[in-house]
């Protein structure tokens, strides 16, 4: 096996399997080629790795149709699409989706965003503040609407330690915070392509691009993990001996599906909703006005475009 600078460590994502290879935080294609240099990375397993390299083909396809950093037009005409000339599957699922949307939005799958920032944030917390998610911790991210920015800030900046930074001139910004009495529990915020707009919801008003992420105790967790599968629309109905979706190991009876939980749930939502913080689900707002299969007409907007549109 070819040696690599975490030779002997465990992998950051699962905190289990021997590292086999330095993973990039944030994978180098997002990313035009001359902004790849010195990207952070951490340690991680060939399970692992393969699993977030997934998620990653997968969205840097896709996003990049909302993307509005100053590098948008050069991505969208120079990454998207070899990308999905190799991937026709998804060029027509993609192009269904907007033309139902009426030229508005492109369809997304939202959990694999969401996955890959709860992994993207293990590593920032290994990265920045040597925290490792053992046994009993885990990570979770969601998207909420813009007008829980306030909310979320004010959390943010309670933190004992606070990092913030920006790879590749806008591509992809981060802040994050360690909580002052359990140095696992982290809050992170991340904004990718200068801040994909995400709609869809007919609940919800105007527009989405906070990701907001967070490592800590499972039974913390839990209680996110339970409300993103609870907005899931797809979800299957859980039983009140099946096992709960927090990922307890408990009946859902005896745990989240407790008359306590509920009431206390109820409360949470009604408060959630008073902030106007409501976690939901969103496709990404087609910024461009372009079509995942107008591959021409693509580059040749890019190449009329201006850079300061590209960075509103």
């Amino acid at each position: 096996m070819r040696k690599h600078k975490f030779s002997g460590e465990i992998c950051i994502y699962c905190n289990d399997a021997p590292a086999e290879s330095a993973d990039h935080v944030v994978g180098r294609n997002f990313f035009l080629e001359e902004r790849r240099g010195n990207l952070p990375q951490v340690p991680a397993c060939k399970r692992c790795n393969n699993r977030k390299s997934e998620l990653e083909a997968y969205l840097m396809t896709v996003l990049p149709f909302g993307a509005k950093n100053v590098d948008a037009a050069k991505i969208l005409a120079n990454l998207v699409p070899p990308r999905l000339e190799k991937n026709a599957k998804l060029q027509r699922k993609l192009r269904r989706g907007y033309e139902r949307s009426g030229g508005t939005a492109i369809p997304f799958e939202h959990k694999r965003l969401e996955e890959l920032f709860a992994m993207i944030a293990k590593a920032m917390a290994f990265q920045y503040f040597g925290v490792r998610l053992g046994n009993g911790h885990s990570s979770i991210a969601s998207l909420f609407t813009n007008e829980g920015e306030e909310f979320f800030a004010r959390m943010l900046s309670s933190g004992k330690a606070h990092v913030s930074g920006d790879l590749g001139e806008g591509t992809f910004r981060y802040e994050g915070a360690q909580s002052q009495d359990d140095p696992q529990l982290t809050m992170w915020r991340f904004e990718i392509y200068g801040g994909v707009d995400f709609g869809g919801d007919p609940n919800v008003n105007g527009p989405s691009s906070l990701a907001i992420a967070v490592t800590g105790r499972s039974e913390t967790i839990g209680n996110l993990f339970y409300s993103s599968f609870l907005k899931d629309r797809k979800a299957p109905k859980v039983g009140r001996n099946d096992p709960c979706p927090c990922g307890s190991g408990k009946k859902h009876k005896k745990c989240h599906g407790s008359v306590a939980k509920r009431e206390a749930r109820d409360r949470a939502r009604a408060l959630a909703a008073a902030k106007r913080v409501v976690p939901s689900t969103y496709q990404p707002l087609a910024a461009h006005g372009y079509a995942p299969y107008q591959l021409g007409e693509i580059i040749r907007f890019a190449q009329q475009m201006r850079p300061a549109r590209c960075a509103r």
